[in-house]
């Protein structure tokens, strides 16, 4: 009996499985510009909201990064800020992700 039960329990979440929707994910950001900077962090969503942002790492090729910063514009949209000097130049950046029905979506300028 006890056999049975297992065999259509199984079964049963083999067949109804591939109905289950899933909501959260965690997904990495990564960026690089040639001979520039570059910057990544990884964010954790749910649905079309971004929960949580973490292990944010920027690096530079040529000068130093004196400023960073990550913004939650909204419920689905981030932002690292980061300003790059070389010498007495200053250069500012930003890396944003948001979410739009169910798909992430990377933009630099």
């Amino acid at each position: 009996m006890r056999k049975l039960i297992t065999i259509v329990f199984t079964c049963f979440i083999i067949l109804c499985g591939g109905s289950v929707k899933a909501d959260a994910a965690t997904l990495h950001v990564a960026h690089s510009s040639a001979l520039s900077w570059s910057a990544s962090y990884t964010i954790v969503t749910s649905g079309n909201k971004i929960k949580n942002v973490s292990n944010i790492k920027v690096s530079t090729r040529l000068g130093a990064i004196t400023k960073k910063y990550m913004t939650k514009d909204s419920a689905s949209k981030v932002t690292l800020h980061l300003t790059r000097s070389i010498g007495a130049v200053k250069y500012q950046a930003a890396l944003s992700a948001h979410m739009q029905k169910g798909k992430l979506y990377v933009t630099f300028t």
